[in-house]
């Protein structure tokens, strides 16, 4: 399994003229194709309030506006495999999700078995994800959890889901107490003591951990190498380092495991609107750096990395038409 690091499209141009329009039927058939109508809503579905992902698709709904000034946008907080869920179902128009989760769910593997999203399609990647626990100082691993109680997020969190198969690999699954709640809660329950980790997987440095440490005394777990290796094996992480100097108090590197952030459709949506929502998300993606600065990483080494699905015809469009998708 690879180490990996926070850095690690068609010109059309057609002169119509009478005589040349029977020899155009492909150029005319796209120009005919793009014509759909303008889009009423756009659901874009993130992850935890306060989080990269939820001021991601807070981001890109506005962007949208500009391109459709008329369209209604919803953004509303979710999670990883609800998300794709939801995708899948045509429910959600822009899903944010991890590329381990993507694959998973396009393939019918894991959480997804026997029920596989083919209508997933990948609109592009953003950035890096990394997981992060935090724990009360008397706690230095993922073992010292037994007989401890842990907010790792809620049902359809891919945080839930992580944090789960490494206290499961690590032979504790049984002794720790899951405490169900989301991105909101967790500092308090932290502060108060009802738990004694909190994770969440995302961009660093995450707003819920800089939190809890802003308030509470707490560190950083790492996550084992051999865990590292075996979940990735199974699951489709990647090795990641949470570089020192990330959170208040870290004073050295911290191993953990991650993946990317994508952000995904349905096959179904038009391709025009594939196509402008990439485009306009591409050419203002400083207007995402303003929401988080996490997506100070969404550059030309990210943005199609990572996808192991097919993309969207009108997203492929354009990346090929800038050059980055052969």
């Amino acid at each position: 399994m690879r180490d990996f690091g926070r850095r690690d499209f068609i010109k059309m141009g057609t002169g119509l003229a009478l005589s040349s329009a029977l020899v155009l039927p492909a150029a005319l058939a796209r120009k005919a194709h793009a014509a759909a109508a303008a889009p009423e809503y756009l659901t874009m579905v993130g992850g935890g309030q306060g989080g990269a992902w939820y001021l991601g698709a807070a981001a890109i709904a506005e962007l949208s506006k500009k391109v459709w000034p008329g369209v209604a946008t919803t953004v509303t907080p979710g999670g990883g495999i609800s998300n794709l869920k939801g995708v899948g179902a045509r429910k959600i128009e822009v899903g944010f999700a991890f590329a381990m989760d993507v694959t998973a769910a396009y393939k019918g593997m894991l959480k997804f078995e026997g029920k596989p999203v083919k209508n997933l399609r990948a609109l592009m990647s953003t950035n890096g994800a990394y997981l992060s626990t935090v724990a009360k100082p008397d706690i230095k691993s993922y073992a010292d959890l037994a007989g401890k109680s842990s907010a790792p997020g809620r049902a359809g969190m891919t945080g839930l889901a992580s944090f789960e198969r490494i206290i499961a690999e690590m032979g504790v699954a049984k002794d720790v107490k899951i405490v169900n709640t989301g991105y909101g809660e967790m500092s308090a329950l932290f502060q108060d003591n009802v738990v004694q980790s909190a994770t969440v997987i995302g961009s660093i440095p995450h707003p819920v951990v800089d939190e809890i440490l802003s308030v509470s005394e707490g560190h950083l777990l790492p996550v084992d190498d051999a865990v590292a290796d075996a979940l990735g094996k199974a699951f489709n992480y990647e090795k990641v380092t949470i570089p020192a100097g990330t959170f208040k108090g870290q004073d050295k590197d911290v191993p953990t495991i991650g993946s990317v952030t994508q952000v995904t459709t349905y096959a179904e949506m038009p391709d025009e609107w594939a196509y402008n929502i990439v485009k306009t998300t591409w050419e203002n993606r400083k207007r995402l750096v303003q929401a988080h600065k996490a997506y100070g990483e969404f550059g030309e080494e990210i943005a199609v990395k990572g996808v192991r699905i097919p993309f969207h015809p009108g997203a492929a469009q354009y990346w090929k038409e800038i050059g980055l998708l052969k």
